[in-house]
């Protein structure tokens, strides 16, 4: 079934590949002719932000899609380090940005979750770019409309929001069956003693409810518990509004980048630098 929707997705983009606009198909001739796509991106397109393991670049003829490059260091039209070189303060090696790059562009991860993720339309056959639609920022002020919780409790109570996040991870893992519960268990008799922290974690058990009695965010939470993402990524900088379809809340980046040999520390999350979209 997956080759199946990958042959009928690389026949669509190969019949129409100009839909894409005339500098898409600039960067795919030049790409294909030998150049490395970070530096025809860097030459011909308009830079738009990066993170760890990527730099992301968009069209003047074309405001709906973006190209993600994996980001390495160039000398010339050559990487300026080996494929196994780890960046000491990432944690990054260039393994770790094109697996980044395949499980974006993975179409059955895209079927398994739809709507959570941004679409993909074209890969590298090395992952070294995939292109994505674009999608509409948001900020603090969306999400807490989104998510149905106070504005103050993203901007400003930054650890109580993000308690809020993993009471609500927990307990979609717990509607999953993953065996892992939550980390906030209430003591009983503590309940009955009315105090500060009692009624702040009542608070915050509450705004958890709040952002999954809504059914996208369900599903989004659900796609976090079982790929396991980094609840730090639920971010107003990490997510975005797509408007493929009904418009709706979607993770900009997964933060899947692990591949079998592990990495000797813990890579940063690719959103740790800011990606202006």
């Amino acid at each position: 079934m997956k080759l199946l929707f990958e042959n009928w997705r690389k026949f669509i983009i190969k019949e129409d590949i100009g839909y894409f606009g005339e500098k898409f198909v600039q960067f795919k001739e030049m790409v294909d002719a030998g150049h490395h796509p970070l530096k025809v991106a860097k030459l011909y397109l308009e830079y738009i932000g990066k993170g760890s393991t990527r730099m992301v670049f968009g069209f003047k003829d074309n405001k709906s899609h973006l190209l993600k490059v994996i980001n390495v260091e160039l000398i010339g039209n050559e990487e300026a380090y080996a494929a196994d070189f780890r960046n000491p303060l990432t944690g990054f090696d260039r393994k770790h940005k094109t697996v980044s790059n395949e499980n974006e562009a993975d179409l059955m991860m895209q079927q398994r979750y739809p709507n959570i993720f941004p679409r993909t339309y074209e890969y590298a056959p090395d992952y070294s770019w995939i292109l994505t639609e674009r999608v509409e920022p948001i900020d603090s002020q969306k999400l807490s409309e989104i998510f149905n919780i106070p504005v103050d409790l993203i901007r400003e109570r930054r650890e109580d929001y993000k308690q809020v996040i993993e009471i609500a991870l927990a307990k979609m893992k717990g509607h999953l069956g993953l065996n892992e519960g939550s980390t906030f268990q209430m003591d009983p008799d503590r309940e009955r003693r009315v105090d500060p922290e009692t009624l702040r974690m009542q608070e915050l058990y509450t705004h958890a409810d709040a952002i999954l009695s809504d059914k996208h965010n369900r599903q989004i939470f659900r796609a976090v518990a079982e790929l396991r993402i980094p609840p730090r990524e639920i971010s107003p900088k990490n997510l975005g509004i797509s408007q493929f379809g009904q418009p709706h809340l979607v993770i900009l980046d997964a933060s899947l980048w692990e591949y079998d040999t592990a990495p000797s520390q813990t890579p940063v999350s690719d959103t740790e630098e800011t990606f202006n979209f």
